[in-house]
């Protein structure tokens, strides 16, 4: 590994190491009244390692489950909190089965004993239960369809909110007693009804923006959500209110980059945040990043430009693999054209950056040479969204397996 491979993922580090829940959740755990027990309800990619920082803190008196991806088990005890597996990002039968079972704790759990809900990036996906008339195999179709449609996770949220039984506040609502919302936050802005479709909080979405969301995306309608849409719309139903108390956000990409910034002012760079909260298609915004690295080269500065929020890629037809980071890398490669003095690293903070379990990658001066020599054209790679094949033919892919945190993607350009 180089210098700067070397160094940009040691602040790529340091940014997972901010978020991880044994470093951001205890403090926040100290008012709850645990005298009669604590019920413990999580979902998410980073909710094994959550159920695991409240058990540290609370021991016997909490009980509960929670859901994560598959492999995103923890190491660490979690007493009699159990840990549920299922699929992500697209929902399978343990989803539906994980849903049902959370769903009926919480329900289940006596007024006098406080509920602590842990949510974090991919508890959408992994607690699915449809509304009544639609079936399960017609919400995966759906699911699958918003993943490869081009939409941001916000608009993705606001459709599965309006199709879910647990999603939008609805997991919370079935709760007798006071309750406690713990967030690692994978949303661009926190918004609380986004972050895995809000299912402690209420929701503001209606079915006519459902709606709306997949007509812009060329939705083929699927007959039993169409309906349920249509009726709704014409319904104007209303969400009430959950039962939710307290609610926090206890990590965020702000912390996970300010961490990065700070070790790397210690080590003496000059840092610059371009965006917290970056949206949009992952090669409009390479294009972008490169003119501006482009131009802090050219100034003859040394610096790094650090980015988080979450990138998007519309597949349409293609057939590649791939993800956003993946593919902001690939369309970076282009932009610069092997223009020296420039390395990018760009990760998933979650370990998983698209369609297999790549992390991200990363590329200097030297990519565009080692992909001439082996014949390979970055442009037709790209034109396919086949940025995984192109960055493991370089030698840039990233593979960090679970991190067991989840707040969204980490950039970093080294100008040297």
């Amino acid at each position: 590994m180089n210098n700067s491979r070397a160094f940009l993922f040691s602040l790529f580090e340091t940014a997972v190491h901010a978020c991880l829940p044994s470093v951001c959740l205890d403090k926040h755990l100290d008012h709850i009244d645990t005298s009669r027990g604590v019920c413990v309800i999580g979902a998410g990619k980073a909710s094994a390692d959550m159920a695991a920082a409240v058990f540290k803190k609370y021991g016997d008196a909490c009980y509960g489950k929670v859901v994560t991806r598959y492999g995103y088990g923890t190491e660490l005890a979690t007493g009699n909190i159990e840990i549920l597996y299922a699929s992500h990002p697209v929902p399978d039968k343990n989803s539906l089965l994980a849903g049902k079972a959370l769903l009926e704790l919480v329900a289940q759990t006596p007024p006098d004993i406080p509920i602590i809900f842990l949510i974090s990036g991919g508890g959408s996906a992994l607690m699915s239960i449809p509304v009544e008339g639609v079936s399960f195999a017609d919400k995966m179709e759906l699911h699958r369809f918003l993943l490869r449609s081009g939409a941001s996770i916000d608009e993705m949220n606001v459709v599965r909110k309006q199709l879910s039984a647990v999603k939008g506040g609805k997991l919370a609502e079935a709760a007798k007693s006071i309750s406690h919302t713990y967030v690692i936050s994978d949303v661009v802005g926190d918004d609380p009804s986004l972050i895995a479709s809000g299912p402690t909080v209420k929701d503001n979405s209606t079915a006519e923006l459902a709606l709306t969301i997949l007509e812009k995306y060329n939705w083929q309608p699927i007959d039993s959500i169409y309906q349920f849409l249509t009726k709704a719309i014409k319904s104007k139903c209303i969400t009430p209110p959950s039962n939710t108390s307290h609610y926090t956000v206890v990590a965020n990409a702000h912390q996970a980059i300010d961490a990065a910034v700070a070790k790397a002012k210690n080590a003496g760079w000059e840092t610059h945040v371009l965006n917290y909260e970056q949206q949009g298609e992952a090669s409009r915004i390479a294009k972008e990043h490169a003119a501006i690295a482009l131009k802090f080269r050219d100034d003859g500065k040394k610096v790094l430009l650090f980015s988080g929020g979450e990138l998007t890629v519309t597949i349409d037809s293609a057939t590649g693999d791939g993800g956003p980071n993946q593919e902001y890398l690939l369309a970076m490669v282009i932009a610069l054209d092997g223009a020296s003095g420039i390395s990018v690293l760009s990760c998933d903070s979650d370990g998983v950056d698209g369609s297999k379990d790549i992390a991200g990658g990363f590329i200097d001066e030297s990519t565009l040479t080692t992909a001439k020599s082996k014949g390979l054209s970055p442009q037709s790679y790209l034109a396919n969204h086949d940025s995984f094949h192109f960055l493991q033919a370089v030698g840039g892919l990233i593979i960090t397996g679970p991190t067991r945190t989840n707040v969204n993607d980490f950039r970093v350009i080294m100008i040297n």
